[in-house]
């Protein structure tokens, strides 16, 4: 027979095990570091969109000055599709750069929500760019049309650098905001009063 001291033993311990896990689940996540690291993480996306954009202008400059048929014309949209593309890197990062980081978790879960939406709209984008280049490059080389063939063959690799630098952002961000979903998947609100479920 357990004695009662060894009874208010193991009660004592079950009561510690449990407040420990009670505190470990209903304990609120670092919504500033998490916004931070967002801010950080996309930001350093829209420096990486930069680099590209400006490589591809200073190489498609020089390459459409110094080549002639077929890649001419490659260089000539690689340039030009890039200015686009800085446009776009310079003022996401700008944005990014002024986004505080003190939000609400409602914030911060609608944020990491629309740029995931935007990211994957842009990947859906991309193949359609991808398949246009095919399409222009096929028909440039039926044609015997040189044009066609350069920016043919620039729009499956803007395309292609594209739907890679999208999807891998996704996934960055969909990594970084899962803590915040598993915690909200834990948090009921019935009207009156939060509860918080804890798995076992």
């Amino acid at each position: 027979m357990i004695s009662a001291k060894r009874k208010i033993f193991v009660l004592l311990i079950l009561q510690f095990l449990f407040s420990g896990l009670l505190i470990a689940q209903t304990s609120e996540p670092d919504l500033e570091a998490i916004n931070q690291n967002r801010i950080g993480l996309n930001s350093n996306g829209m420096l990486v969109l930069g680099g590209w954009a400006v490589s591809n202008m200073i190489v498609g400059g020089i390459g459409m000055a110094r080549t002639n048929g077929t890649t001419k014309y490659f260089h000539q949209m690689n340039a030009a599709w890039n200015t686009v593309n800085l446009a776009i890197a310079g003022f996401g990062y700008y944005g990014l750069r002024n986004q505080s980081a003190e939000m609400s978790l409602s914030e911060t879960l609608t944020e990491f929500h629309n740029f995931e939406k935007i990211l994957l709209f842009n990947a859906g984008l991309d193949v359609g760019y991808m398949a246009l280049g095919a399409f222009l490059w096929e028909r440039g080389l039926r044609k015997e049309n040189n044009r066609l063939t350069g920016y043919g063959q620039s729009l499956i690799l803007q395309g292609g650098f594209l739907f890679a630098f999208d999807t891998v952002l996704y996934f960055l961000n969909r990594s970084e905001s899962s803590q915040l979903m598993e915690f909200v998947s834990h948090v009921q609100f019935t009207g009156t009063s939060v509860a918080v479920s804890i798995p076992f």
